[in-house]
């Protein structure tokens, strides 16, 4: 997220050398697996990276319209799921009531004196 939302900003200060710096501007450091550093002190900046994309207002827009999105899913798929829900409820019913339908023309069956020949 901080990608989409923080590319045209610093997203981080270094308290060494005062540089303050884009997202692309940062350096990385394969062999010590870190990602955020600065390109001229080699500083860890990513806890400064972290604070920004906490207090970034931008960022907090993104992940907004990311609940909203991901709450308009939620609400298509609960659609589906009741609606396959009432189709199986209407299924369970009208087989509930072939088998009384089946089950009554039985016991008439039964009830019913044999044919006199």
């Amino acid at each position: 997220m901080i990608f989409q939302a923080c590319w045209n900003h610093p997203v981080a200060v270094c308290e060494q050398c005062g540089g303050s710096f884009k997202l692309h501007e940062l350096a990385a450091d394969f062999f010590r697996r870190l990602s955020h550093l600065c390109p001229r002190c080699r500083i860890d900046l990513t806890h400064a990276a972290r604070e920004h994309l906490i207090s970034c207002a931008e960022a907090a827009h993104l992940d907004a319209e990311d609940v909203v999105a991901e709450a308009r899913a939620l609400r298509e798929t609960s659609v589906m799921i009741r609606k396959d829900a009432q189709q199986q409820r209407d299924t369970a019913q009208r087989l509930r009531a072939e088998a009384e339908a089946e089950r009554h023309k039985r016991l008439e069956a039964e009830e019913s004196p044999p044919p006199q020949t």
